[in-house]
């Protein structure tokens, strides 16, 4: 699946090695680990329904005001928010935010 990133600072913060990212993040140092792991997991699946199977992320539509997006675990209080854009076969995913959750 490719996946699109929403704004620089994600996508940014993806292909930068964490040896290479300096000074005071928005995000715990952890929660940038588990993001760069889960990116990788997102290209490699075909369907969101994979996703499901793998209990750890605990894997959500969305509903209310993020009604159409979808999150992923990356700790206790991060998740990874992101949108598919055909309904489907996803094949693109727009990565959103990363939020701190019921926030």
């Amino acid at each position: 699946m490719e996946v699109r990133f929403d704004n620089l600072k994600l996508e940014k913060l993806f292909v930068t090695p964490l040896s290479e990212i300096k000074g005071k993040q928005a995000f715990p140092v952890e929660v940038i680990k588990q993001f760069k792991r889960r990116i990788p997991l997102l290209m490699a699946i075909t369907k969101l329904d994979e996703l499901r199977a793998l209990k750890g992320l605990n894997f959500e539509y969305l509903k209310g005001d993020r009604k159409g997006e979808c999150s992923i675990r990356l700790n206790d209080q991060y998740r990874l928010i992101f949108e598919p854009i055909s309904e489907n076969e996803i094949r693109v995913i727009l990565v959103t935010e990363i939020s701190k959750h019921y926030e």
